[in-house]
Parts: structure tokens; sequence; C-alpha cells
């Protein structure tokens, strides 16, 4: 038979079996089954995002739109205030971050070991991740308070200021403040994963390495660390992701004060679209955190792939 003959049988029986799946009873249930959720993230992510890009180009005034094409994209990236808010944003995400992941670990090292009431200790540990985030931040704005708060009667018990400081007022503390109260409150996740892949490790490889007379740290860094790299690495994704969207401590701590210290771009755009009404401004600068965020989980898959790994 000839090739050209061969190759349009083939073509020809794909083409009938495609078309006696697709009329598949099964098929079709499966297709209505997925609808739904295809429907959903339409509704709730495809046409949200659609639309704010569609905001973006336009100036909203009530209940017209005009198109102004990207003078808003212009007018956020030299305002004065953009690459301020950029850099505490970095800090604010970097250090939250970095905290929550060193203390995860830390714990979960302790928790991993057998003690009495191990059990209890661990559902204890997972209070401030169950805690709404609004409820956190009240907690710590009283935890903060120059004159009733903990944290000010402690220092001053223990010497270490001569009087009380108004954490949440003072441009040189109040990030650092909100960098506090969030690293609170998001180690548990940390500590949870990082415990799970703790578990997960050999503990022959440890009786090993004893037999060989290895010190803990050698332990720790031969057989802890390369064995938590696919949790951690995981761990770090997510962190920055929803550290880098959370705004709710900023926003009821110090409302992006004093004169802006505080502020990151996602309250940013809260306070421009919702107190200011620039819609169209408040969307660009949306658009402009979503693209940094698609440009870090890029540059995060790139250097696992540089590094033979993967999510």
């Amino acid at each position: 038979m000839p090739i050209s003959t061969k190759i349009l049988t083939y073509k020809n029986d794909l083409f009938v079996s495609t078309r006696e799946r697709v009329g598949n009873l099964e098929l079709n249930a499966g297709a209505l089954f997925v609808l739904p959720v295809l429907l959903l993230m339409t509704a709730i992510i495809i046409y949200p995002l659609g639309r704010t890009i569609w905001l973006s180009f336009h100036r909203v005034a009530g209940f017209t739109n005009e198109w102004i094409g990207l003078s808003n994209y212009m007018q956020v990236l030299t305002a004065d205030w953009f690459f301020p808010i950029l850099q505490q944003t970095a800090i604010w995400t970097g250090v939250t971050v970095a905290g929550q992941t060193l203390l995860g670990l830390v714990l979960a090292l302790l928790l991993n070991t057998k003690f009495r009431g191990r059990a209890f200790v661990r559902g204890l540990m997972l209070l401030p991740w169950v805690t709404p985030g609004i409820v956190v931040a009240m907690i710590w704005s009283w935890m903060y308070h120059p004159r009733l708060g903990i944290i000010n009667r402690i220092l001053l018990d223990l010497g270490l200021i001569q009087d009380s400081i108004a954490w949440l007022a003072e441009p040189n503390f109040a990030l650092y403040a909100v960098i506090l109260a969030g690293i609170w409150k998001g180690f548990p996740f940390a500590m949870v994963m990082i415990l799970a892949g703790l578990q997960d490790i050999n503990p022959r490889l440890y009786l090993a390495a004893k037999i060989d007379g290895a010190p803990w740290y050698a332990r720790f860094y031969h057989i802890t660390l390369p064995g938590l790299a696919p949790v951690l690495k995981v761990v770090v994704l997510l962190s920055v992701i929803w550290t880098f969207n959370f705004f709710t401590l900023v926003l009821v701590l110090t409302g992006g004060g004093p004169a802006g210290a505080s502020d990151i771009l996602p309250h940013k755009v809260y306070t421009v679209s919702f107190a200011q009404f620039k819609f169209g401004l408040g969307a660009a600068l949306a658009v402009i955190l979503f693209l940094i965020m698609l440009v870090w989980m890029a540059v995060y898959a790139y250097m696992l792939r540089k590094q033979g790994g993967e999510l």
C-alpha cells in the first residue's frame, strides 16, 4: 500500500475515532462534570482579571469610561511614591517570608522530637494560622500600645528601653512592627509543611551518620536540608505569593503610615481604588502587581530548573 494511502487511512480512522469519542455518553458526562468548575473559574478569576485589565486603560468617572491608553500606567510608574513603596513591599515580603520559614523550621525540628504533650503543642501552634487576619491585627495593635501594650511593658521591665515607644507611629519601626506580626501570623504553615517533610526522611540516615561520628550540624546540613528541599521550595513559593498580596495587617495596624513608611503596593491599590475612587489608576497598579508576581514565578521556576529541581 502506498504511503499516501496509509496516511489517508490513518487520518480517516483518527477522525472516526475522535467522532465516536465525542459522541460517547461517558465523555459527555465527564465534560458536564467539568463544566461547573470552568464556569466558576471564569466567574471568579478570568472575568475579574480581564475587567481589571480593561479598566486600567480607562479613566473611570461615575458610570462613564474614557479610553486613555497607557496614561494610568505612566502615572503609576512616574509617581514619587511608587518606587519607595515597591522597596517597602520587597522588604515586607522578603523579611516576613524569611522569618516565617526560619521560625517554622526551628519549631518543626522541636516538634519532631518526642516529648509529653506533643500533640497538644502541635495543635496549639496552629492558632495564629487559623485566626482571622483582622483579629491578629487587633491583638498586635493592643500589644504595641505605647502605654498599655505588653511589648513596652516587658522591655521596660528588662531595662532595654527607658520610655515607652509608639511602635506603630515611628517611621523607623512601623514597617518592622507589622513584619513581626506577619511572621507570627504565617509561621504555622511553614511549620506544618516542614514537619511533614521531616517525617518523610528515613531515620536510618541519621543513625548511620551518628555511627560515623557526624555532629548534629553535619547531620542537619547533609541529611535534613537536602531532605526538606522539595518542601522548602513549595513553602517559599506559596508564602511569597500570600505575603505579597496580604495587606490586612498594614490596613489595620498602621494604614500605611506614618507618612507612608509602612505602605505596601496591595494596600496602595486599595487606597487608590476605594479611598480616592481612582478605579482606572488602581486597576493599572493591580495589573503591575500581577505582572510582578508572574515575573517572580517565572524567575523562581527558572532557578529551580537550572539547579536540576522542579516544583
